[in-house]
């Protein structure tokens, strides 16, 4: 996108027209050769020409692009939400239920090298249950989900993980969603940032060659965007997970990653 004019070329009408406003109001003096600006004719000629010449140069005018500066890497970070669920006629043997399918996937996620500092509870509630039939509503139990969010640095591990949970959670298991990032994206930042501005660069120089002008320095630079975008979310059917150790292990892919930064840029022009 290219654009020669300004704000401050819009601008300039309304200086001219206040300038004339002046000029017409010295109209009305009282002979002595001043207005009621108390400028001489010759003064408030002076200003409109001057705003006329404003009104006709290009002041502030320049060449305005955008820059795109992309960086593909591996992601290093894998986020699981998983948890478990249970539903019993109390709210005692639900909890127990679940507090015991929970003990036994954090044991396995320590088991597998996971450290209780990536473990975190993300969801916890206690629910009753009811069943409706024509306006009335009766208790059937009690539901309590508890879910957690755990962060995995060995990607080779998510498998493994997910396995593990359904084996200790059995039926109350609810594995919802897993994503992948980076964790530290910065340098990687650091290089779509210099890909985005050589990219402003290049189309900056294809309009001065096309227009035939010459590229004056740069007046302003803006950044947006900077966002990793990762690969779609690998997901898994809500309801329980059966647990049968004959089952083939789970294969989680990660997939690489995109690291992108825009920038804005107006050049001036000479």
């Amino acid at each position: 996108m290219i654009k020669l004019f300004s704000r401050r070329m819009l601008a300039a009408p309304l200086i001219g027209i206040a300038l004339v406003a002046m000029l017409a109001a010295a109209c009305t003096n009282d002979g002595t050769g001043t207005g009621a600006t108390g400028l001489t004719g010759a003064q408030l000629e002076s200003l409109a020409h001057a705003g006329a010449l404003n009104y006709g140069t290009s002041q502030g005018s320049g060449v305005h692009v955008t820059g795109t500066g992309k960086v593909s890497a591996m992601p290093d970070l894998a986020v699981l939400s998983m948890g478990v669920e249970a539903i019993e006629p109390t709210i005692a043997e639900a909890r127990t239920v679940a507090a015991q399918a929970m003990e036994g996937m954090i044991a396995q996620l320590n088991a597998l090298g996971v450290d209780d500092n990536d473990i975190s509870t993300s969801y916890f509630n206690i629910q009753p249950q009811y069943q409706y039939f024509e306006r009335e509503q009766t208790l059937t139990g009690y539901r309590v989900t508890n879910t957690l969010t755990v962060e995995i640095r060995d990607l080779d591990l998510v498998g493994p993980v997910i396995d593990g949970a359904v084996e200790a959670g059995g039926n109350a298991t609810r594995i919802n969603n897993v994503s992948f990032t980076i964790e530290d994206g910065r340098a990687l930042a650091e290089q779509a940032r210099t890909l985005a501005v050589q990219d402003a660069v290049n189309k900056a120089g294809q309009y001065a060659d096309a227009a035939d002008f010459k590229l004056g320095n740069v007046v302003f630079i803006t950044e947006f965007g900077g966002n990793v975008y990762p690969m779609e979310e690998a997901r898994f059917m809500d309801g329980a997970v059966a647990s049968q150790s004959s089952l083939p292990p789970t294969q989680i892919l990660a997939g690489e990653m995109d690291v992108t930064v825009s920038v804005q840029i107006v050049f001036g022009i000479e």
